[in-house]
């Protein structure tokens, strides 16, 4: 039974950490066994004896074997041909049986999905507002664009006029039945306007940031604000095989469920990472994982998948306090933190405005009616108050828009400008040059961001802003004058100089100047100055180091495997192919400087909890619950997990630095 996502905390969903014992055959969550194939949460239900829902991930080359092994088990199934997958309920008899089968990769649980948002509290930050704190004005509205919002549907209104393309149902296995738009939830709708609701109907009081960007609703989120992972995953297809059809550009996931396994082998994270090779830009949410309810103590670990894919753009909440100054901005103490679980991937990537937002209501939806004391009336309208990490994502899918948009522009205005300078007989017909890459688009809102700090001063760290707080003046100064059609190692910025920081408010905000890849900071003017090789869409985000295209293993052909091989021959995680000829050399004045790194050591945490010494667990459809500690004082800390004979982070603090930026803690 699906739970209601939308509890009195800000979790959104319930939890339960355990130490998720073995099954009968099956090794634990970190064994090093060849047919421990089964996931976190789908090993802790086999005991329990019922059917459950699943994906069967067959080994490349294989998909046709293992769904003839899958369909003898059953006759409703559903195919997911880019991650070579099979959605199906399974007995644990016929889930062992394919766990232990050599053409088998993996068997995931078919885990719930929800939206991260909350009732909120504090000052309302209306949509308008929020565009002020994030420094974008009525540039680029994203007109020639659509964007894609997998979430529970959008609601027609005259915010959203005629720019709903199209809605495709996906709910409860719905292979994207086309229907008029709805949305019987409410989150969908909100985080719609937030990305592009016109303001018509509040006289502009609550615009989005992209007001003409084109909507196709993808509605994988039920009337109770749930869904299946595999339902998002078959909208990420139907987005990847239809986005030329509908011109779509970004993907929004204000949604997720939490981590169960690698993000190597998470069918959802691969979804992701395949739809950004596709060329699209997926911006996800961070969670909402950041606070234990029971304690109220922050922890660490909390992101959710996807938001622990590597190439997503990972965002988390910021609480700004209602003003347009960054000096009273504070990190939302829901929005998860950092490192991802399993692979210790540095997330969040930025934070922006997501406390308290104003945005478009679906009228008679779940939210609206439940929570009758979120809707805020205008004229004769209808909106609603909402918080969340989900809410980030919107405004930052927003900005992403205009980013795109931004450097269409620039290239037309150069090309004119050239025009000028030449004989009519000499001029030429417009082509459109490479759009911006996901890469590239998430270096520019890395770079430009505002690092905050508490309210003592210190600077967050990585692991809680990522580089700070997205600056939209900054990401679209990038964006407008990067020439795509540089090749990578040339300098593409065609006007230098910029002074590195913007005014918010009275305050003149520094930017950070520098991006996170992998685990380690890369600073200098460079960065963005230079089209670098990093920035191509076959780049898995933060793979390879000091000039080498490797995350995990490589072939001799230079096939890029993320993770483990799939085999002896060494087949290609994410489909990346690296010609050999292409190494990841940092162009320019591009420096490393200081490493992202976490320890075990107790008193760097201080009385931060960090998930327990089980994994990420299960619904129990009532409270959120934390596992059983590895201390006494019920403090839990990284590094009690092994992998095989080593320690998973490290066996002692002397072995590696406290968790933050190598030389100061967070």
């Amino acid at each position: 039974m699906r739970t209601a996502p939308f509890q009195k905390a800000v979790w959104g969903i319930a939890l339960v950490f355990s130490l998720l014992l073995p099954s009968a055959g099956l090794a634990g969550p970190h064994g090093s066994r060849k047919q421990d194939k089964v996931d976190s949460a789908l090993r802790d239900r086999l005991r329990f004896g019922a059917a459950q829902p699943v994906i069967v991930r067959a080994k490349p080359g294989h998909r046709a074997s293992v769904r003839n092994k899958v369909a003898a088990h059953t006759e409703s199934y559903r195919e997911h041909k880019s991650i070579d997958a099979f959605s199906a309920r399974l007995t644990p008899g016929q889930i062992r049986a394919l766990a232990h089968d050599s053409d088998v990769d993996g068997v995931s649980y078919d885990a719930d999905i929800v939206g991260f948002a909350s009732t909120p509290a504090g000052t309302v930050d209306t949509a308008s507002i929020v565009k002020q704190m994030v420094g974008v004005g009525d540039w680029f509205p994203g007109s020639s664009m659509a964007i894609a919002v997998i979430d529970s549907g959008i609601a027609p209104s005259a915010d959203f006029d005629t720019r709903i393309l199209g809605m495709y149902n996906f709910t409860n296995g719905a292979p994207g039945i086309l229907t008029a738009p709805y949305d019987d939830y409410g989150h969908g709708t909100h985080v719609a306007g937030l990305i592009g609701s016109n303001g018509s109907s509040s006289n502009g009081k609550y615009a989005g940031v992209a007001p003409g960007v084109k909507f196709l609703a993808l509605k994988v989120l039920d009337k109770k604000g749930s869904g299946r992972t595999s339902d998002v995953i078959s909208a990420l297809e139907f987005v990847v095989a239809n986005k030329s059809t509908f011109g779509v550009r970004v993907v929004n996931l204000s949604l997720g469920h939490p981590i169960y396994e690698s993000a190597k082998t998470d069918p959802l994270v691969i979804a992701v990472e395949n739809a950004v090779r596709a060329g699209l830009v997926v911006v996800v949410a961070a969670g909402n994982y950041g606070t234990n309810p029971n304690t109220g103590l922050t922890g660490y670990a909390g992101i959710a998948s996807p938001g622990n894919a590597p190439s997503a753009i990972t965002v988390g909440a910021a609480n700004t306090n209602g003003t347009v100054d960054r000096s009273d901005d504070r990190l939302a103490p829901y929005s998860s933190r950092g490192p991802s679980w399993y692979d210790g991937i540095a997330k969040p990537d930025v934070l922006a405005p997501g406390q308290a937002l104003v945005s478009a209501d679906a009228s008679g939806s779940t939210l609206e009616t439940s929570y009758p004391g979120l809707v805020i009336k205008s004229g004769n309208s209808k909106y609603l108050k909402l918080s969340g990490s989900s809410m980030a994502t919107a405004v930052v899918s927003g900005m992403v828009v205009m980013a795109i948009e931004a450097n269409a522009s620039g290239a037309l205005k150069r090309w004119q400008d050239y025009q000028i300078t030449l004989k009519k007989s000499q001029r030429t017909t417009f082509v459109p040059p490479p759009e911006l890459t996901s890469n590239a688009i998430k270096a520019m809102l890395q770079f430009s961001a505002t690092p905050i700090h508490d309210e003592y001063d210190v600077s967050y760290g990585p692991l809680q802003q990522g580089t700070g707080m997205v600056n939209g003046l900054g990401l679209i100064y990038f964006a407008y004058y990067s020439d795509t059609t540089k090749s990578p190692g040339e300098y593409w910025m065609t006007l230098t100089g910029y002074p590195y920081s913007s005014y918010y408010g009275a305050t003149n905000m520094a930017w950070s100047q520098s991006i996170i890849w992998g685990t380690r900071i890369l600073a200098g003017t460079s960065v963005t100055d230079v089209n670098q090789y990093g920035w191509a869409a076959n780049v898995v985000w933060g793979t390879g180091e000091d000039g080498n295209v490797v995350s995990g293993t490589a072939d001799d052909d230079g096939n890029v495997v993320w993770g483990t091989a799939a085999d002896d021959e060494g087949n290609v995680v994410w489909g990346t192919t690296i010609p050999t000829s292409l190494d990841l050399t940092w162009s320019g004045n591009a420096t490393w400087t200081n490493n992202v790194v976490w320890g075990t050591a107790a008193e760097d945490w201080e009385a931060n909890v960090v998930w327990g010494t089980g994994l990420v667990g299960y619904f129990n459809g009532s409270s959120v619950m934390w596992g059983a500690s590895a201390e006494e004082d019920g403090n839990v800390v990284w590094g009690t997990l092994n992998d095989g004979d080593d320690d998973l982070w490290g066996a002692s603090a002397d072995k590696v630095t406290a968790l933050g930026v190598e030389g100061g803690a967070l």
